[in-house]
């Protein structure tokens, strides 16, 4: 039987004979198949993980920006009301009672013509309060005032630290008309020139302060953006979980993202089920620049492909079927990938696209590959018309340098931070801009491109120089103040010293000022002031500063008046001459003629050697000096400095 089962195999064998080649170029191309499409699915899954990361690190990009917009919105207002509120110095507060200390703190204060603090509030709503305590921490004018504040953590911070800058606390609990709200407490100490403590403005700003940030966030049905503190307690968060803004305070987070902030504390990335909801993720976070603030966005990894489970069928498919199977079952893996992938990028772009900012990329050499509508909305170019174009087009001549210099720093791997710059409008005006830039590298971590976010700050810069305005300038007559005034001859007096040439003070008090206010009224003695103020500013030199001290006095600083003190006090006694000719002349004022005059007392000084508030009481006392009931008053040269 053995020679004959040799010689005539049976036809069950003849047919596996047949077949076996067959079935092996059908395994073996199968086999390459399976590996061709796990491969692509492979790198698919890469590039649609590197694309849903860069989507949650732009956006958190986008989220920081606007929180630190909110948070530097609420700080101007602290910095405004720091600078022009000066507490009595310290002797005072302690020698007197609290109510005096309250009035002798508001006769300090410079905003006689300006709002009180609920004209600040009344900047930004979102401010529950506003108060400002003294030295011992006594609150003087706000919303808790009588109240003493010296035990809270942020005052003794700012006592103990000159330079603390914005102190930001919370998330803590406050009662605001009778209603328990969430508030962020952000602080700022008051100090004098010599550094000295004198108390400290604070303000609550509620966490609903963020609700329009947030809630502009195209993230899908289950994507999550969140606002923490340092020590990660939750601020906002948007959606809200079923059970409401009851996580507020909370502190509780995955272990992820407890990992990845050891590992790298300033920002990242990591994959976890969010402990709030329940919702697995994908997930950016970072820390908001200068403040004790975590912004987070997840994005739920259901939006993402799974590939592997799908694929892992189709090669128990292709192991029970025909190689057709296989092929088809790879082909349909491919395109269930790439429309999810699409699906995904699509969100991407309408959030980039939805987005007020401008988000644009470009390549190494400097031309333009993605422009979103932001950018068209920032800068007046279409996409159609900057892609591929040279970025350099949107720089003005005297910045062309900078673009150089952000891209040595990419190249050198760091980041651009936020940082105020100047850009052209295709109608050649010019934009202020705040911009971030990040290097964008592939798989082997080459640089290959950067992504710039770039937020028009043209109205923070208008409101930023309104309050300069009001800061330095009289309110009445908008000369500059006394704050200003010192600033410059600081200033002068450094200039003189270098250069070794005079100036002079001319402190002028107009005569008999008073019975125009009591005779016609303080509207009447109003517009005097401002005729006295326009005529001053033509008597005098171009280069010379007219300020207002307050009341009827006002100052004249004269610089560069020669090497020589005799030249130099004739030259001041010219400007005097034209400034009492210019006043001695009658003022129209309405149907009213009114007859003025003043009395002005000259200060000489070459250097540094005296301090500015030296200066102007010795300008001041040669006033006095040479002050008479006429009308017009020549003046001797001024006495010596004590």
């Amino acid at each position: 039987m053995r020679g004959i089962w040799m010689r005539w195999p049976s036809p069950f064998s003849k047919r596996l004979r047949d077949w076996l080649p067959y079935a092996v170029g059908v395994a073996l191309l199968a086999t390459l198949l399976i590996s061709l499409a796990a491969v692509a699915i492979w790198q698919e899954r890469g590039r649609q993980r590197e694309r849903a990361t860069l989507a949650t690190q732009t956006i958190v990009r986008l989220l920081e920006a606007h929180v630190v917009d909110v948070i530097s919105q609420a700080d101007v207002l602290l910095r405004t009301v720091a600078l022009h509120y000066h507490l009595p110095p310290r002797a005072d507060a302690r020698t007197t009672s609290s109510g005096q200390v309250a009035r002798a703190f508001r006769e300090h204060s410079e905003l006689a013509a300006l709002p009180g603090l609920e004209g600040y509030r009344a900047l930004m709503p979102a401010l529950l309060s506003l108060c400002v305590a003294d030295v011992s921490g006594e609150v003087l004018i706000g919303d808790e005032q009588g109240d003493n504040i010296a035990a809270r953590d942020d005052f003794q911070q700012a006592r103990a630290l000159p330079k603390s800058g914005l102190i930001v606390r919370g998330p803590v609990q406050e009662t605001v008309d009778g209603e328990v709200r969430w508030v962020l407490r952000l602080s700022r100490g008051l100090r004098n020139e010599s550094g000295e403590f004198l108390g400290m403005v604070s303000a609550d700003l509620s966490t609903d302060a963020f609700a329009a940030v947030f809630t502009t966030l195209n993230l899908g049905e289950r994507g999550a953006a969140t606002l923490r503190a340092a020590d990660l307690s939750m601020i906002y968060r948007h959606p809200w979980p079923a059970n409401g803004r009851g996580v507020v305070g909370s502190k509780e987070v995955s272990p992820q993202l407890r990992a990845a902030l050891a590992a790298s504390p300033d920002s990242g990335e990591f994959v976890a089920t969010t402990v709030v909801d329940g919702v697995p993720r994908i997930n950016a976070y970072r820390k908001v620049a200068g403040l004790p603030l975590l912004v987070l966005v997840g994005l739920p990894e259901s939006d993402f492909p799974s590939g592997w489970n799908l694929l892992d069928t189709s090669l128990l498919l292709v192991a029970a079927t025909t190689l057709l199977v296989a092929a088809y079952a790879a082909l349909q893996l491919y395109r269930s990938s790439k429309r999810q992938l699409d699906a995904v990028q699509r969100r991407y772009e309408a959030i980039v696209e939805s987005s007020h900012d401008a988000i644009i990329s470009k390549s190494l050499d400097g031309r333009v590959l993605s422009w979103n509508t932001g950018a068209e909305a920032i800068f007046g170019w279409t996409a159609e018309e900057m892609i591929g174009q040279p970025l350099l087009r949107l720089f003005p001549p005297d910045l062309l340098d900078e673009e150089a210099h952000i891209l040595q720093r990419l190249q050198r791997g760091e980041r651009v931070e936020a940082f105020d710059t100047r850009r052209l409008r295709k109608d050649g005006s010019t934009v202020a801009i705040s911009v971030s830039i990040s290097p964008v590298r592939d798989g082997q971590g080459q640089l290959v491109a950067a992504s710039k976010i770039a937020r028009d700050i043209t109205r923070q810069k208008m409101l930023e120089e309104q309050i300069r305005t009001l800061a330095f300038t009289d309110a009445l007559t908008r000369l500059p103040n006394r704050r200003l005034l010192m600033d410059r001859l600081e200033r002068a007096q450094q200039n003189g010293q270098r250069q070794a040439e005079w100036g002079a003070l001319l402190f002028i008090d107009l005569d008999r000022f008073k019975p125009v206010n009591d005779t016609h009224g303080h509207e009447v003695g109003d517009q005097m002031l401002i005729s006295v103020s326009r005529r001053l500013q033509a008597a005098v030199r171009e280069a010379d500063t007219v300020a207002r001290l307050g009341g009827d006095e006002f100052v004249v600083l004269c610089e560069r008046l020669g090497a020589d003190e005799t030249q130099a006090l004739r030259g001041a006694q010219m400007v005097r001459d034209k400034v009492l000719l210019a006043l001695a002349q009658p003022h129209q004022i309405g149907e009213l003629l009114l007859q003025g005059s003043a009395s002005v007392g000259i200060q000489p000084f070459l250097g540094t050697q005296f301090t500015p508030v030296e200066l102007l009481r010795a300008a001041d006392q040669a006033m006095y000096a040479v002050k008479r009931p006429a009308c017009v008053h020549q003046v001797p040269a001024a006495p010596q400095l004590p």
